[in-house]
C-alpha cells in the first residue's frame, strides 16, 4: 500500500512537469523560428471593415471609447462602427448623440441583458462589410490597429487575426503581474501561430472574415475564442500579430484580478470541452494534434494533478517521513529559486492555477454562466482617471 502511494505521489507531481516541459520545448522551437510568409510586409490592403462593440452600462467610459475609434487611421468611407447595447443606464443615449454626427456609427439596442456572446453574434449578423473587427468598451486601439489587422487577409489561408495588449498601469503591483503574464502568453501565441494557429484570442482587437462566422449561432464560452476554433475547424488559420496593439488597464485590486482570471479560465475550459472532437485529429494539423491537447492539459489536467499530488504528499508525510521530506525539499528549492529570480512570474503562476481550480469548480458544481458576469469596474475607473 505504501509503495502504491509513493508511485501515485510521484506520478501526480510529475505530470505537470512533463506537460509543461514537453510543450515548453515545442513552443521554444517554433517561437524562435523566423516569421511566416503572411507576416511579411505587403502592398496596402484596405477592405471595408465593420467594428462590433458590445456594451453594457458603460456610460462613464463610452465617450472615451468612441473618441478613440474616431481617431483610428483608417478611411471612414470604408468603416462602420456597430454598438450592440443592452444597458439600463445612459450608454445608448450617448452613442445616439455620436451617431447623429457620424453616420458610420450604428446602434443596436436590446431591452434585456443579452450577455457578451449573444451581443457579438447580433452585431456580426448586422455587419455590412467583409471584415469584422471585435472591440471592447474598456480598451483602446492603437491608431494603426485596423490596418495591421486587415493586411493579413491578403493571404486566403488566414481567417482570423488577434492582437497584443499593453497594460497602462504596469508600474503597479497587479499591473506588473498582469504584464508578466501577458508576456508569456504573447510568446505562446506567437509560437502557436508559427506552428499552425493560436488558441488564445483577445476580443479587444481581433479581425475575422465575416463569411466564416456567418453560421455561428450559439456559444457556450466567449464569442471571440469560440469563433477562433470555429474558423480553424473550417480549415483557416488563426494568427497573432504583435504589431496589432491595444491598451487597457489591469484591475486595481487582487479581488478584481482573481475574478478576471477566473472568468478567462472558465471560458477557455468550456470552449475546449465543446471542441474536444478536434483533439488529436490530423485534419486540423498541429493545432489539433499538439496545441489543443496541450492547452487542455495545462488548463485542466495540471491544476487537478497538482492538488491531488499535494494531498497525496501530505498523507505520505505521516507515513514515510524520509521519502516525503526529499520531495518537499526538492519542491521547496525549486519554488524558492523561482521566487528569488522570477517572483512575479512565480506568484502569477500559482494565482492562475488557483483561478483554474475555481473555474473548474464553477463549471462542474455551480454551473456559473460566465458570459453575463459583471465587468471589472476598477479597469474602467482607471481609464476614466488616466487615459487621455
Amino acid at each position: 500500500m505504501l509503495g502504491v502511494l509513493h508511485v501515485l505521489t510521484l506520478l501526480l507531481l510529475g505530470i505537470p512537469i512533463f506537460i509543461f516541459g514537453m510543450y515548453g520545448i515545442v513552443i521554444l522551437y517554433f517561437g524562435r523560428q523566423g516569421k511566416k510568409e503572411y507576416d511579411e510586409e505587403s502592398e496596402e490592403f484596405v477592405p471595408q471593415v465593420s467594428i462590433v462593440v458590445p456594451t453594457h452600462n458603460e456610460e462613464v467610459i463610452i465617450s472615451k471609447k468612441i473618441d478613440n475609434m474616431l481617431h483610428l487611421d483608417y478611411p471612414k468611407d470604408k468603416l462602420e462602427i456597430i454598438f450592440v447595447d443592452d444597458s439600463n443606464d445612459s450608454t445608448p443615449n450617448i452613442i445616439k448623440k455620436y451617431s447623429k454626427k457620424f453616420p458610420y456609427i450604428r446602434l443596436i439596442s436590446f431591452r434585456e441583458r443579452m450577455g457578451y456572446s449573444p451581443s457579438m453574434i447580433a452585431g456580426c449578423k448586422a455587419a455590412k462589410y467583409e471584415v469584422i473587427v471585435f472591440a471592447e468598451a474598456g480598451s483602446f486601439m492603437d491608431a494603426q490597429a485596423i490596418r495591421n489587422l486587415v493586411r493579413h487577409f491578403k493571404n486566403p489561408k488566414i481567417g482570423m487575426v488577434t492582437g497584443r495588449s499593453i497594460i497602462l498601469n504596469a508600474d503597479e503591483e497587479i499591473g506588473g503581474a498582469e504584464t508578466s503574464y501577458r508576456e508569456i502568453a504573447d510568446f505562446l501565441r506567437m509560437a502557436e501561430s508559427q506552428m499552425d494557429s493560436t488558441f488564445r484570442i483577445k476580443g479587444e482587437a481581433t479581425a475575422v472574415r465575416k463569411e466564416l462566422i456567418r453560421d455561428l449561432e450559439t456559444c457556450i464560452a466567449t464569442f471571440d475564442n469560440t469563433a477562433a476554433l470555429f474558423i480553424r475547424q473550417k480549415g483557416y488559420k488563426v494568427i497573432y500579430d504583435p504589431q496589432v496593439i491595444f491598451y487597457e488597464y489591469a484591475p486595481k485590486t487582487h479581488t478584481d484580478w482573481a475574478k478576471q482570471k477566473t472568468i478567462r479560465a472558465a471560458n477557455w475550459i468550456k470552449m475546449l470541452l465543446r471542441f474536444r472532437n478536434m483533439f488529436f485529429n490530423r485534419r486540423y494539423g498541429r493545432f489539433g494534434c499538439i496545441t489543443l491537447p496541450m492547452e487542455f492539459s495545462m488548463l485542466v489536467i495540471v491544476p487537478i494533478t497538482l492538488v491531488m499530488g499535494s494531498i497525496s504528499l501530505i498523507i505520505l508525510t505521516f507515513l514515510d517521513v524520509s521519502f516525503s521530506l526529499t520531495i518537499w525539499g526538492a519542491l521547496g528549492s525549486v519554488i524558492l529559486v523561482s521566487l528569488l529570480f522570477k517572483r512575479k512570474m512565480t506568484v502569477t503562476f500559482f494565482e492562475f492555477e488557483y483561478a483554474l481550480l475555481k473555474a473548474l469548480y464553477q463549471i462542474i458544481f455551480t454551473r456559473t454562466e460566465h458570459d453575463k458576469i459583471d465587468k471589472i469596474t476598477s479597469t474602467r475607473t482607471r481609464a476614466i482617471e488616466q487615459y487621455p
